[in-house]
């Protein structure tokens, strides 16, 4: 009798230790808070020396399960962030749930710098990628992110 006491207090006392460990992930009536797995960028710099070119930016967004993630855009040096830009995930099919966030960029004059997103609510930032054009041949002008 005294046994069996015992085991299930110290089964209940396991259980409740593992719901402790727990809780911080669920939210207000027991679902998982989302939460931000992977964030990755790229940009696509233009193929040709002619400016204006464009440039294609998409930003990958992996999370634990579908919801809004806002994100921004970063250049590396500081001094220019655009955003928020809010990515909506949703189930791959995989078991996975993703969001992408695309740009077309308009390039106008020469340049050679880096850019990654970010998603400081979550903690998460992309990798740093490179935008190039060398506009040998166009006219001037600004492009839009900033630089």
């Amino acid at each position: 009798m005294g046994v069996k006491i015992l085991a299930a207090a110290a089964t209940a006392a396991l259980i409740g230790l593992a719901g402790v460990a727990e809780a911080k992930d669920f939210q207000a009536g027991g679902q998982p808070k989302l939460k931000v797995t992977k964030l990755q960028m790229g940009i696509k710099s233009p193929a040709t020396n002619t400016c204006p070119a464009e440039a294609k930016l998409t930003a990958w967004v992996f999370t634990n399960k579908a919801g809004n993630v806002p994100i921004y855009i970063a250049r590396d040096g500081g001094g220019s962030v655009s955003g928020p830009y809010v990515v909506k995930t949703k189930a791959t099919g995989n078991g996975q749930f993703m969001g992408t966030y695309s740009r077309t960029l308009q390039i106008h004059q020469p340049i050679n710098a880096k850019y990654r997103a970010s998603a400081p609510g979550f903690k998460q930032l992309s990798n740093w990628v490179p935008l190039k054009a060398s506009c040998k041949i166009g006219l001037g002008g600004n492009d839009q992110l900033g630089g």
